[in-house]
């Protein structure tokens, strides 16, 4: 019984070691976020792609990152509106967003849904900025 419950244990660290893994060899930046909030997963490439320092991930707290990334969009209101509507969906959802440096992210959203409960949002991000117009924002002089 005991070798039994061991081999679960070790089952089940490789395959959060494998999720891990995956998660962060994805060239999209992913999310997923319960229903009060609680970051339940992200990795390394969303950090990277919305700037987020390791502090604010670490922290695990989806308002306080709705909150940082506001300033980097061109249309923040409608983005902290679609989320919130969201959350309360059972339904996916594909949009552009429109950042002010001039990139410009795909955003797929799925609801996380266990048996008949909405528990929670997988967002994953793509970027799909013209690679010269990105280039061509950043090396502007502030």
């Amino acid at each position: 019984m005991l070798a039994r419950k061991q081999q679960e244990v070790a089952n089940l660290t490789r395959n959060e070691e494998v999720l891990h893994a995956t998660l962060n060899a994805a060239a999209d930046g992913i999310l997923a976020v319960d229903t009060l909030g609680h970051v339940l997963v992200s990795n390394r490439q969303f950090a990277k792609m919305w700037h987020i320092p390791p502090d604010l991930i670490e922290a695990a707290d989806d308002n306080e990152l709705v909150k940082f990334v506001m300033d980097q969009l061109v249309s923040p209101e409608q983005f902290a509106s679609k989320v919130r509507e969201l959350y309360r969906s059972y339904n996916p959802s594909t949009d552009i967003l429109h950042f002010r440096d001039g990139r410009i992210f795909t955003r797929f959203s799925q609801p996380l849904v266990m048996g008949d409960t909405l528990c929670g949002r997988v967002w994953t991000f793509r970027d799909i900025s013209p690679h010269d117009q990105v280039k061509a924002a950043t090396d502007q002089p502030h």
